[in-house]
């Protein structure tokens, strides 16, 4: 029997068998039909002529059940007493679809029944925009109701809200999947108790949340959050994996570690503290045993009218090394710290498991501190360094090539822009540079190279098959004596210059830029796909 979808005035012809029909669509979804989807008129069409069986394959293309399902469930949610309703026949695999429409439409009163149905152990909202408050809302009211539910046949299968968590969205049961086919594991199985990292037993449900303070201030969603959490203590366990905090107060500190557990807190971003609130926060520090990335951006002296003032070096070492052994800790990033020089080793010697990513920008090294780190066993396994706006060009870099040397296996990502560094340093690091087999990204821009020295750099780099993205400076040849950019010498060179990839590999992107220009702030750029041309907005 050939059947049609029959939208408005149109008659959209599908062709084939009721039965294979069904193989594109979940189970239940045909025989809701007229019930629930009204708007969308799903009917049997005995006008159409049947078709050819060949063109069922071309057909479904373009009229995907994908794009069916979204246009009924953009209809059904129209009649919000008609939606609400519907959800009691909803097959569980249109439940993510439903909930991102309603949700992007502001369909708050729809969610909450959503919510209160929720078929599934986990409900992330990763792949939608960020949740303001009446959604929030809407979406906690729900999660009461789940939670009131009585009947253990018809409780609450939810164990984990997350609110931000990309990683495990629910966008694959979109593509019409029939019912325990092809679900995620966290989706289908119940999961078991697990324990936190106190070692108390999770409540009934958790909720995973990334808190964002600028300022010091938390918002109304948080706030209304904070209290909602507080006032179910005994079933809900607050979760906050991701804490970023731009401006530090201990109040803040106080008010947050209330209602959210150190222990869960994977992620840390400080920016714009002083480093006498840090003293305070260390105590905190000490708790956060699942922490993987912790990052330090502009930390500095205490402040004072709007002016930073660096503190005497004897008190910052004081604070350095009361920071606490960070056992999970995997990607420190340091940006704009006013540490003594000499004492960087006080923040690497908390670490207790081998470091991925290391990230010290706009920091001023001394010699003291490179030497450290070839001899640092805990960055010995790492995948990505950058020293990028570091100055070292007073420094022998003898240890970081012998670094490079070390961590050549795992090395995936270097990163020394706006270093400074001149000849001498680059005929330094070549060598180990070119033993780096796993490495995929590199950039050199911004440094001080002449063409021989360029060309050297490119002979070596050219030996390294994993490359996917190389960003080099135009060499000093390409400037007169008082920096003016010599725009055609750069021109001319760069195909010369890729000519030395070429001849050992199939470059995929590389770019050659010049350092901006002291008027506009543009600057020239030679790559694979656009060749030559001026970027008036790179700074």
């Amino acid at each position: 029997m050939t059947f049609s979808v029959v939208h408005g005035d149109g008659c959209i012809n599908l062709g084939g068998t009721l039965r294979s029909m069904k193989q594109y669509f979940p189970e239940g979804f045909l025989e809701l039909g007229v019930t629930a989807f009204p708007c969308l008129n799903m009917v049997f069409c005995y006008q159409c002529p049947d078709q050819d069986e060949s063109l069922e394959e071309d057909t479904m293309h373009f009229y995907s059940p994908h794009t069916l399902q979204k246009l009924s469930i953009q209809s059904l949610l129209k009649d919000e007493t008609l939606a609400i309703s519907a959800l009691m026949y909803l097959p569980n695999v249109l439940f993510p679809l439903m909930f991102e429409e309603a949700f992007n439409h502001g369909h708050t009163k729809i969610l909450k029944a959503i919510v209160s149905r929720w078929p599934f152990p986990h409900l992330c909202l990763g792949m939608i925009n960020e949740c303001n408050l009446e959604d929030l809302k809407a979406i906690l009211e729900g999660l009461d109701i789940l939670l009131a539910k009585k009947d253990p046949a018809s409780g609450c299968k939810l164990r984990e809200l997350n609110l931000f968590d990309k990683n495990h969205d629910l966008s694959e049961l979109e593509d019409g999947c029939p019912e325990g086919e092809g679900f995620s594991e966290f989706m289908t199985q119940n999961q078991p108790m697990e324990k936190s990292p106190d070692g108390e037993m999770k409540k009934e449900l958790k909720v995973a949340c990334k808190l964002s303070l600028v300022e010091s201030r938390l918002d109304e969603s948080i706030t209304y959050l904070f209290q909602w959490a507080q006032q179910r203590k005994d079933s809900i366990h607050l979760c906050c994996r991701e804490l970023n905090i731009h401006g530090l107060t201990k109040t803040t500190f106080i008010e947050i570690f209330k209602n959210v557990h150190a222990g869960y807190i994977q992620t840390l971003f400080l920016r714009n503290s002083c480093i006498e609130d840090l003293a305070f926060f260390i105590s905190y520090l000490r708790q956060m045993n699942s922490l993987s990335t912790l990052i330090l951006d502009h930390i500095t002296g205490t402040f004072f009218m709007g002016d930073s003032v660096k503190l005497d070096e004897e008190k910052i070492f004081r604070l350095i090394s009361q920071h606490p052994t960070l056992h999970c800790l995997q990607n420190l990033y340091l940006r704009a710290i006013s540490f003594p020089k000499g004492n960087l080793k006080e923040y690497l010697r908390c670490l207790k498991k081998p470091l991925k990513k290391l990230c010290i920008i706009d920091c001023e090294l001394s010699q003291s501190d490179l030497d450290f780190l070839p001899y640092c066993l805990n960055i010995l396994e790492l995948k990505e360094l950058q020293l990028n706006t570091s100055y070292l060009c007073d420094l022998f870099l003898e240890p970081l090539g012998f670094l490079l040397e070390r961590v050549r296996d795992t090395l995936e990502t270097l990163d020394l822009e706006s270093c400074c560094l001149e000849d001498s340093h680059f005929s330094v690091l070549m060598p180990a540079l070119s033993q780096c087999s796993q490495l995929r990204e590199v950039n050199l821009y911004d440094n001080n190279v002449s063409l021989p020295i360029l060309k050297q750099i490119l002979q070596h780099t050219a030996q390294l098959s994993e490359l996917t993205f190389e960003w080099y400076p135009a060499p000093l040849e390409c400037y007169d004596e008082s920096g003016i950019i010599l725009s055609n010498r750069f021109k001319n060179l760069c195909p010369e210059l890729l000519d030395i990839l070429r001849a050992k590999r199939q470059p995929k992107e590389v770019i050659f830029e010049t350092t901006p220009c002291s008027n506009c702030s543009g600057s020239y750029i030679y790559d694979l796909e656009k060749k030559f041309y001026f970027d008036a907005e790179s700074m």
